[in-house]
């Protein structure tokens, strides 16, 4: 969740924000421009958007192929908007994911505990 908080200095007002990355409230200045994003700023500070640009290049040169279809629906990606899969704590590539598959996982935690929580509950209901 995002946190914003503001300080007044000489009269003038600096608002804050919190990156989801690094954990600190920096100046919204320190954020670069997103227009996806509810305040039109990143999510991500700037020093960590450049930390995890430079990790997602690295990623793509040692990435295999890719399939004809998504490694977990099975499916063609929409636009063909392929995104590569990767555990973010160890770096490792897992495959190629369509974007709603990628979203998906990453809305569940990027985890297993959170895939099992979402398929607990779906049978819980079948």
């Amino acid at each position: 969740m995002t946190t914003f908080t503001f300080e007044c200095i000489n009269d003038h007002v600096i608002d804050y924000k919190e990156c989801r990355i690094c954990k600190v409230s920096k100046a919204k200045t320190e954020f670069p421009k997103h227009i996806a994003h509810k305040d039109n700023l990143d999510s991500r500070c700037k020093e960590c958007k450049k930390i995890s640009s430079n990790t997602l290049k690295n990623l793509h040169k040692r990435a295999p192929p890719k399939p004809d279809v998504c490694e977990c629906c099975g499916n063609i990606p929409v636009g063909n908007k392929w995104r590569l899969d990767h555990d973010h704590a160890s770096g490792l590539i897992r495959g190629w994911l369509c974007d709603a598959c990628n979203l998906g996982i990453g809305s569940l935690g990027d985890s297993v505990e959170g895939l099992e929580n979402a398929l607990n509950y779906l049978n819980k209901y079948k």
